[in-house]
């Protein structure tokens, strides 16, 4: 029961099985950042240049997905890359068994890619494995930039995005500084005055003059029936006295008192006018954004650094016979040992 399966599979290994070549590379995503203000920071971040953990995640997800397999497919022939006439039976593709159909290939290009990450150093290696030495060099050069094409469309879109916002927030702000003008333009005609707290002060100014006037009138009165009782001038400046109390009281109501007084109309212009100013810091700082998101975008933030470039391998790492034999070997005693004991105590219940 041993010999026949180790047997079989030393036949597999030493005159059946195809040499397969493994080309290796590592890489690793950068994310540009700025420099950090302290001097542990600027040792760890000089020149404003950081590790991606989550986007080396995303490229290596990328390259195993099927995405990536259809872009191989559509620059190399990897079909025959799978399928070359030293290839064995059991290790092509696709085998005699299959049809061939992409999600095969899927499955059997998961095979041949391994993407490992090392979380310590946030070093990944790129492992392909091919039946040629330049199949396997070509789908490792291939596949580092179709992972570096994929971090360039995702800064793409978020330069993208980061623009469109902004632009939109300048464009509200825009709006909303046209809005803040245009009621103060419908005030000011609606008013007919283009600054109430200007006309305020011209009307205080005419208060005060009249009512120095009036204190000069009633002084000149109290004089004028001191001395002269019988002034014939004393109606002429009663009435004058008259005349000036009228006209304050009549000033006094336009500033304050009357629902037509100008004191409600300054307090809604002056809202009118920090609405308009409050939207103007806003355009101010929608455009400042605006400018950085612009800026940003004249730099790419994430990128492919290839740490290891991909190798051409002179020799075949694969299959390893002696360890596969070995675990045979062992799997193949152990299930006899367990079958062995089992007829054993089958035999002894049965006595």
């Amino acid at each position: 029961m041993i010999v026949i399966p180790v047997l079989s599979v030393c036949i597999y290994y030493i005159f059946i099985a195809a040499p397969i070549y493994v080309s290796q590379s590592s890489f690793v995503v950068r994310v540009s950042a700025p420099p950090s203000s302290s001097s542990f920071g600027n040792l760890l971040q000089n020149s404003g240049i950081t590790r991606s953990q989550d986007d080396t995640f995303s490229a290596q997800e990328y390259i195993r997905s099927r995405d990536a397999l259809q872009r191989m497919i559509d620059d190399l022939p990897v079909r025959s890359y799978f399928d070359r006439p030293e290839a064995d039976v059991f290790a092509r593709f696709p085998a005699p068994w299959q049809t061939g159909l992409f999600e095969e290939l899927f499955q059997y290009y998961s095979q041949r890619v391994q993407v490992i990450h090392n979380d310590t150093t946030g070093i990944t290696v790129l492992k392909t494995s091919a039946f040629r030495p330049d199949d396997a060099y070509t789908m490792n050069q291939k596949l580092l930039e179709l992972g570096s094409e994929r971090l360039s469309k995702m800064n793409e879109r978020a330069r993208s995005d980061a623009i469109r916002f902004a632009t939109a927030e300048v464009e509200n702000a825009e709006q909303r500084m046209i809005d803040a003008q245009k009621g103060i333009t419908l005030f000011r005609n609606k008013e007919l005055m283009i600054d109430p707290g200007q006309n305020s002060v011209s009307l205080v100014e005419l208060m005060s003059r009249l009512s120095a006037e009036l204190a000069a009138s009633r002084a000149t009165l109290a004089e004028t029936r001191e001395t002269a009782p019988d002034s014939s001038s004393i109606p002429f400046i009663n009435s004058r006295i008259s005349a000036l109390e009228e006209q304050l009281k009549l000033e006094q109501e336009k500033v304050a008192g009357t629902d037509g007084s100008i004191a409600p109309r300054i307090a809604d212009y002056e809202a009118l006018m920090l609405q308009r100013e409050f939207s103007n810091k806003a355009l101010l700082s929608a455009l400042d954004s605006l400018k950085t998101a612009r800026a940003d975008a004249r730099r790419q933030q994430l990128y492919l650094e290839v740490v290891v470039p991909s190798n051409r391998p002179d020799k075949a790492e694969l299959p390893t016979e002696l360890r596969n034999i070995t675990i045979v070997l062992l799997v193949t005693s152990i299930g006899y040992l367990l079958a062995w004991l089992l007829l054993t105590a089958i035999r002894d219940h049965s006595n």
